[in-house]
Protein backbone atom coordinates (compact mmCIF):
# COMPACT_ATOMS: atom_id res chain seq x y z
CA UNK A 1 0.00 0.00 0.00
CA UNK A 2 3.17 2.27 0.78
CA UNK A 3 3.81 2.29 -2.94
CA UNK A 4 0.06 3.24 -4.06
CA UNK A 5 0.05 6.02 -1.12
CA UNK A 6 3.21 7.61 -3.03
CA UNK A 7 1.28 8.20 -5.97
CA UNK A 8 -1.89 9.47 -4.38
CA UNK A 9 -0.40 11.80 -2.10
CA UNK A 10 1.37 13.55 -5.66
CA UNK A 11 -2.73 13.67 -6.45
CA UNK A 12 -3.72 15.19 -3.28
CA UNK A 13 -0.84 17.85 -3.75
CA UNK A 14 -2.09 18.78 -6.95
CA UNK A 15 -5.36 19.09 -5.94
CA UNK A 16 -4.21 21.43 -3.29
CA UNK A 17 -2.31 23.57 -5.91
CA UNK A 18 -5.44 24.09 -8.55
CA UNK A 19 -7.31 25.58 -5.57
CA UNK A 20 -4.94 27.89 -4.90
CA UNK A 21 -4.88 28.49 -8.43
CA UNK A 22 -2.16 30.99 -9.09
CA UNK A 23 0.69 30.30 -12.07
CA UNK A 24 3.31 29.00 -9.95
CA UNK A 25 1.27 26.78 -8.07
CA UNK A 26 -0.13 25.14 -11.42
CA UNK A 27 3.16 25.10 -13.10
CA UNK A 28 4.31 22.40 -9.82
CA UNK A 29 0.79 21.12 -10.14
CA UNK A 30 1.65 19.94 -13.92
CA UNK A 31 4.86 19.27 -13.18
CA UNK A 32 3.84 16.72 -10.24
CA UNK A 33 0.92 15.22 -12.42
CA UNK A 34 3.29 14.45 -15.31
CA UNK A 35 5.72 12.40 -12.52
CA UNK A 36 2.99 10.48 -11.07
CA UNK A 37 1.93 9.81 -14.71
CA UNK A 38 5.39 8.11 -15.20
CA UNK A 39 5.85 6.75 -11.89
CA UNK A 40 2.17 5.20 -12.94
CA UNK A 41 3.29 4.27 -16.08
CA UNK A 42 6.61 2.81 -15.13
CA UNK A 43 5.29 0.41 -13.34
CA UNK A 44 2.37 -0.96 -15.61
CA UNK A 45 5.15 -1.42 -18.40
CA UNK A 46 7.62 -3.10 -15.77
CA UNK A 47 4.60 -5.81 -14.46
CA UNK A 48 4.06 -6.63 -18.30
CA UNK A 49 7.46 -7.04 -18.74
CA UNK A 50 7.83 -9.10 -15.87
CA UNK A 51 5.24 -11.69 -17.69
CA UNK A 52 7.63 -11.82 -20.34
CA UNK A 53 10.33 -12.86 -17.80
CA UNK A 54 10.75 -16.54 -18.46
CA UNK A 55 10.40 -16.19 -22.24
CA UNK A 56 13.15 -13.63 -21.91
CA UNK A 57 15.19 -15.02 -20.09
CA UNK A 58 15.03 -18.53 -22.09
CA UNK A 59 15.69 -16.64 -25.05
CA UNK A 60 19.38 -15.09 -23.07
CA UNK A 61 20.28 -18.32 -22.23
CA UNK A 62 19.54 -19.65 -26.49
CA UNK A 63 21.69 -17.04 -27.23
CA UNK A 64 24.79 -17.41 -24.93
CA UNK A 65 24.36 -20.82 -26.28
CA UNK A 66 24.40 -19.86 -30.27
CA UNK A 67 27.36 -17.27 -29.51
CA UNK A 68 29.19 -20.25 -27.96
CA UNK A 69 28.69 -22.48 -31.18
CA UNK A 70 29.83 -19.16 -33.35
CA UNK A 71 33.03 -18.79 -30.96
CA UNK A 72 36.83 -18.35 -32.19
CA UNK A 73 37.01 -20.61 -28.38
CA UNK A 74 37.24 -24.45 -29.33
CA UNK A 75 36.59 -24.36 -25.13
CA UNK A 76 33.52 -22.90 -25.53
CA UNK A 77 32.37 -24.42 -29.08
CA UNK A 78 32.96 -27.85 -27.16
CA UNK A 79 30.25 -27.18 -24.35
CA UNK A 80 27.89 -25.75 -26.25
CA UNK A 81 26.11 -29.17 -26.53
CA UNK A 82 22.30 -29.34 -26.39
CA UNK A 83 19.85 -28.90 -29.37
CA UNK A 84 20.86 -28.93 -33.14
CA UNK A 85 21.74 -25.27 -34.89
CA UNK A 86 18.43 -25.45 -37.09
CA UNK A 87 16.77 -26.75 -33.64
CA UNK A 88 18.64 -23.63 -31.67
CA UNK A 89 17.88 -21.11 -34.95
CA UNK A 90 14.09 -22.07 -34.58
CA UNK A 91 13.72 -21.41 -31.07
CA UNK A 92 15.74 -18.17 -30.88
CA UNK A 93 12.85 -17.13 -33.78
CA UNK A 94 10.28 -18.52 -31.89
CA UNK A 95 11.33 -16.17 -28.29
CA UNK A 96 12.12 -13.38 -30.34
CA UNK A 97 8.53 -13.56 -31.41
CA UNK A 98 6.81 -13.33 -28.13
CA UNK A 99 9.33 -11.12 -26.00
CA UNK A 100 10.01 -7.37 -25.83
CA UNK A 101 13.50 -6.61 -27.16
CA UNK A 102 16.38 -5.42 -25.00
CA UNK A 103 16.75 -2.19 -27.55
CA UNK A 104 12.75 -1.78 -26.83
CA UNK A 105 13.10 -2.07 -23.32
CA UNK A 106 15.75 0.25 -22.90
CA UNK A 107 13.27 2.50 -24.28
CA UNK A 108 10.18 1.72 -22.62
CA UNK A 109 12.72 2.29 -19.56
CA UNK A 110 14.29 5.47 -20.41
CA UNK A 111 11.32 7.74 -21.97
CA UNK A 112 7.83 8.90 -21.65
CA UNK A 113 6.41 8.14 -25.58
CA UNK A 114 7.65 4.39 -25.45
CA UNK A 115 6.06 3.85 -22.00
CA UNK A 116 2.70 5.32 -23.44
CA UNK A 117 3.11 3.67 -26.87
CA UNK A 118 4.10 0.49 -25.31
CA UNK A 119 1.18 0.07 -22.95
CA UNK A 120 -1.12 1.23 -25.68
CA UNK A 121 0.15 -1.49 -27.82
CA UNK A 122 -0.23 -3.74 -24.66
CA UNK A 123 -4.05 -2.26 -24.43
CA UNK A 124 -3.34 -1.20 -20.70
CA UNK A 125 -3.79 2.06 -21.65
CA UNK A 126 -6.66 3.74 -24.34
CA UNK A 127 -4.90 4.91 -27.69
CA UNK A 128 -7.05 7.83 -27.24
CA UNK A 129 -5.69 9.18 -24.04
CA UNK A 130 -2.51 9.06 -25.89
CA UNK A 131 -2.10 12.25 -27.74
CA UNK A 132 -3.25 13.67 -24.60
CA UNK A 133 -0.45 12.33 -21.84
CA UNK A 134 2.54 13.57 -25.07
CA UNK A 135 1.43 16.95 -25.37
CA UNK A 136 0.74 17.65 -22.16
CA UNK A 137 4.26 15.87 -21.28
CA UNK A 138 5.66 18.19 -23.88
CA UNK A 139 4.07 21.30 -21.75
CA UNK A 140 5.77 19.83 -19.19
CA UNK A 141 9.36 19.86 -20.36
CA UNK A 142 8.60 23.39 -21.63
CA UNK A 143 8.10 24.69 -17.98
CA UNK A 144 10.35 22.23 -16.57
CA UNK A 145 13.65 22.33 -19.07
CA UNK A 146 13.27 25.82 -20.82
CA UNK A 147 11.17 28.08 -18.67
CA UNK A 148 8.68 28.55 -20.70
CA UNK A 149 5.14 28.19 -19.81
CA UNK A 150 2.28 28.50 -21.57
CA UNK A 151 0.38 31.02 -18.85
CA UNK A 152 -2.56 31.28 -21.23
CA UNK A 153 -3.60 27.61 -21.08
CA UNK A 154 -1.88 26.75 -17.80
CA UNK A 155 -4.77 25.79 -16.33
CA UNK A 156 -7.29 24.16 -18.66
CA UNK A 157 -3.90 22.22 -19.52
CA UNK A 158 -3.83 21.13 -15.75
CA UNK A 159 -8.02 20.47 -15.13
CA UNK A 160 -7.10 18.09 -19.16
CA UNK A 161 -4.03 16.65 -17.31
CA UNK A 162 -5.77 15.93 -13.58
CA UNK A 163 -8.56 14.24 -15.87
CA UNK A 164 -6.24 12.08 -18.01
CA UNK A 165 -4.16 11.34 -14.77
CA UNK A 166 -7.41 10.01 -12.93
CA UNK A 167 -7.93 7.75 -16.13
CA UNK A 168 -4.03 6.22 -15.86
CA UNK A 169 -4.83 6.20 -12.19
CA UNK A 170 -7.62 4.01 -12.67
CA UNK A 171 -6.41 1.77 -14.87
CA UNK A 172 -3.53 0.83 -12.45
CA UNK A 173 -3.46 -2.37 -10.97
CA UNK A 174 -1.09 -2.37 -7.84
CA UNK A 175 -0.58 -5.68 -7.78
CA UNK A 176 0.47 -7.07 -4.42
CA UNK A 177 -0.69 -4.91 -1.48
CA UNK A 178 0.24 -5.24 1.96
CA UNK A 179 -2.14 -3.03 4.66
CA UNK A 180 0.49 -2.66 7.75
CA UNK A 181 -2.28 -0.27 9.10
CA UNK A 182 -0.07 2.87 9.12
CA UNK A 183 -1.66 4.70 5.78
CA UNK A 184 -1.53 8.15 5.64
CA UNK A 185 -5.07 10.22 5.44
CA UNK A 186 -4.29 10.90 1.71
CA UNK A 187 -4.85 7.05 0.72
CA UNK A 188 -6.65 5.98 3.84
CA UNK A 189 -9.84 7.86 3.08
CA UNK A 190 -10.65 6.02 0.04
CA UNK A 191 -10.68 3.00 1.88
CA UNK A 192 -14.32 1.45 2.73
CA UNK A 193 -13.68 0.25 6.16
CA UNK A 194 -17.52 -1.08 6.56
CA UNK A 195 -17.37 -4.91 7.76
CA UNK A 196 -16.82 -6.77 4.85
CA UNK A 197 -16.33 -4.17 2.38
CA UNK A 198 -12.91 -3.56 3.24
CA UNK A 199 -11.24 -4.06 -0.48
CA UNK A 200 -7.55 -2.69 -0.91
CA UNK A 201 -7.25 -3.51 -4.66
CA UNK A 202 -10.65 -1.14 -5.00
CA UNK A 203 -8.39 1.76 -3.69
CA UNK A 204 -6.57 2.61 -6.40
CA UNK A 205 -10.25 2.61 -8.19
CA UNK A 206 -12.13 4.59 -5.52
CA UNK A 207 -9.22 7.15 -5.40
CA UNK A 208 -9.18 7.77 -8.80
CA UNK A 209 -13.05 7.82 -9.12
CA UNK A 210 -13.64 10.31 -6.05
CA UNK A 211 -10.46 12.73 -6.40
CA UNK A 212 -11.94 13.01 -10.57
CA UNK A 213 -15.29 14.13 -8.92
CA UNK A 214 -13.18 16.77 -6.31
CA UNK A 215 -11.69 18.14 -9.05
CA UNK A 216 -14.24 18.30 -11.89
CA UNK A 217 -13.31 19.54 -15.30
CA UNK A 218 -15.94 21.86 -16.82
CA UNK A 219 -15.82 20.63 -20.40
CA UNK A 220 -17.47 23.53 -21.81
CA UNK A 221 -15.06 26.28 -20.05
CA UNK A 222 -11.68 24.33 -20.67
CA UNK A 223 -12.94 24.42 -24.40
CA UNK A 224 -13.56 27.92 -24.36
CA UNK A 225 -10.03 28.69 -23.32
CA UNK A 226 -7.82 26.59 -25.70
CA UNK A 227 -10.17 27.85 -28.33
CA UNK A 228 -9.84 31.11 -27.85
CA UNK A 229 -5.97 30.41 -27.28
CA UNK A 230 -5.55 29.09 -30.99
CA UNK A 231 -7.07 31.43 -32.73
CA UNK A 232 -5.42 34.19 -30.85
CA UNK A 233 -2.15 32.67 -31.95
CA UNK A 234 -3.19 31.98 -35.39
CA UNK A 235 -4.62 35.69 -35.49
CA UNK A 236 -0.82 36.70 -34.53
CA UNK A 237 0.49 34.39 -37.09
CA UNK A 238 -1.80 35.83 -40.20
CA UNK A 239 -0.77 39.36 -39.14
CA UNK A 240 2.49 38.48 -38.61
CA UNK A 241 3.24 37.28 -42.19
CA UNK A 242 1.40 39.92 -43.45
CA UNK A 243 3.61 42.32 -41.53
CA UNK A 244 6.76 40.49 -43.31
CA UNK A 245 5.36 40.90 -46.30
CA UNK A 246 4.26 44.28 -46.23
CA UNK A 247 7.83 45.30 -44.60
CA UNK A 248 9.84 43.44 -47.63
CA UNK A 249 12.29 45.68 -49.54
CA UNK A 250 11.74 43.47 -52.48
CA UNK A 251 8.21 43.92 -52.78
CA UNK A 252 6.29 40.51 -52.32
CA UNK A 253 2.92 39.48 -53.49
CA UNK A 254 0.35 37.19 -51.14
CA UNK A 255 1.62 34.07 -49.83
CA UNK A 256 5.20 35.35 -50.33
CA UNK A 257 6.18 35.11 -46.55
CA UNK A 258 5.00 32.17 -45.69
CA UNK A 259 7.32 30.54 -48.51
CA UNK A 260 10.03 33.13 -47.28
CA UNK A 261 10.18 31.30 -43.97
CA UNK A 262 10.50 27.66 -45.71
CA UNK A 263 13.67 28.75 -47.50
CA UNK A 264 15.90 26.51 -46.65
CA UNK A 265 19.52 28.09 -45.51
CA UNK A 266 21.84 28.57 -48.36
CA UNK A 267 19.17 28.72 -51.05
CA UNK A 268 20.05 32.40 -51.92
CA UNK A 269 18.53 32.07 -55.41
CA UNK A 270 15.13 31.95 -53.28
CA UNK A 271 16.03 34.61 -51.10
CA UNK A 272 16.93 37.61 -53.55
CA UNK A 273 15.18 36.14 -56.35
CA UNK A 274 11.11 36.58 -56.18
CA UNK A 275 10.31 34.54 -59.21
CA UNK A 276 12.55 32.07 -58.23
CA UNK A 277 11.19 31.78 -54.44
CA UNK A 278 7.61 31.45 -56.04
CA UNK A 279 8.60 28.77 -58.45
CA UNK A 280 9.71 26.41 -55.55
CA UNK A 281 7.49 23.85 -53.93
CA UNK A 282 7.20 24.14 -49.99
CA UNK A 283 5.04 21.99 -47.84
CA UNK A 284 2.94 25.08 -46.29
CA UNK A 285 0.74 27.42 -47.83
CA UNK A 286 -1.83 30.15 -47.28
CA UNK A 287 -4.39 27.52 -47.42
CA UNK A 288 -3.09 25.65 -44.45
CA UNK A 289 -3.08 28.65 -41.76
CA UNK A 290 -6.65 28.55 -43.36
CA UNK A 291 -7.40 25.16 -42.49
CA UNK A 292 -5.86 25.38 -39.12
CA UNK A 293 -8.13 28.71 -38.32
CA UNK A 294 -11.29 26.49 -39.42
CA UNK A 295 -10.33 23.06 -37.65
CA UNK A 296 -9.41 25.43 -34.22
CA UNK A 297 -13.32 27.16 -34.92
CA UNK A 298 -14.63 23.44 -35.03
CA UNK A 299 -13.20 22.75 -31.65
CA UNK A 300 -16.05 25.08 -30.39
CA UNK A 301 -18.32 21.76 -31.10
CA UNK A 302 -15.89 18.83 -29.41
CA UNK A 303 -17.59 17.31 -26.71
CA UNK A 304 -15.26 14.36 -26.46
CA UNK A 305 -12.43 15.71 -24.16
CA UNK A 306 -9.47 13.58 -25.76
CA UNK A 307 -10.19 14.73 -28.95
CA UNK A 308 -10.26 17.79 -27.55
CA UNK A 309 -6.69 17.64 -26.78
CA UNK A 310 -5.44 15.17 -29.56
CA UNK A 311 -6.47 18.25 -31.70
CA UNK A 312 -5.25 21.08 -29.95
CA UNK A 313 -1.83 18.57 -30.05
CA UNK A 314 -2.07 18.13 -33.87
CA UNK A 315 -2.37 21.87 -34.61
CA UNK A 316 0.18 22.81 -32.48
CA UNK A 317 2.58 20.12 -34.27
CA UNK A 318 1.78 21.30 -37.15
CA UNK A 319 1.98 25.38 -36.70
CA UNK A 320 4.40 26.24 -33.92
CA UNK A 321 7.53 25.92 -35.99
CA UNK A 322 5.72 28.51 -38.36
CA UNK A 323 4.89 30.69 -35.73
CA UNK A 324 8.56 30.74 -34.08
CA UNK A 325 10.15 31.72 -37.29
CA UNK A 326 7.10 34.47 -37.77
CA UNK A 327 7.54 35.88 -34.51
CA UNK A 328 11.29 36.06 -34.82
CA UNK A 329 10.62 37.53 -38.48
CA UNK A 330 8.51 40.11 -37.43
CA UNK A 331 10.85 40.99 -34.24
CA UNK A 332 14.14 41.48 -36.99
CA UNK A 333 12.01 43.66 -39.30
CA UNK A 334 10.82 45.83 -35.97
CA UNK A 335 14.67 45.79 -34.63
CA UNK A 336 15.86 47.00 -37.92
CA UNK A 337 13.40 49.98 -38.05
CA UNK A 338 14.40 50.91 -34.32
CA UNK A 339 17.94 51.40 -35.65
CA UNK A 340 17.05 53.71 -38.52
Amino acid sequence: MKRLELVVVQFEEVKRLIEVGRVPQLRLAHILLDSAVELIMHRMAEAELDRERYDFDQLERLRRLEAMRKSDNPLQRRFATGPSDEQLSSEIKKFEGTVTSKRKRKRINDTFVDKIDFLVERARLPGGIAPVLKKLHDYRNETYHRDQHRVEVIRPAVLIYFDAACTVLDLYEPGVLIDDGCLGPELARFQDDRPGHRDPFEVSHRAAKQLREEVGLDLAAVRTALVDHLLGRLDDLESGLAYVEENSVNGAAPGDAIRIMQVEDGDIEAIFDNEVLRSRKYPLTMKDVRSWIERATAMADTDDKHALCAELAALEDEFEDLEAKVRDAVWRIDEAANMR
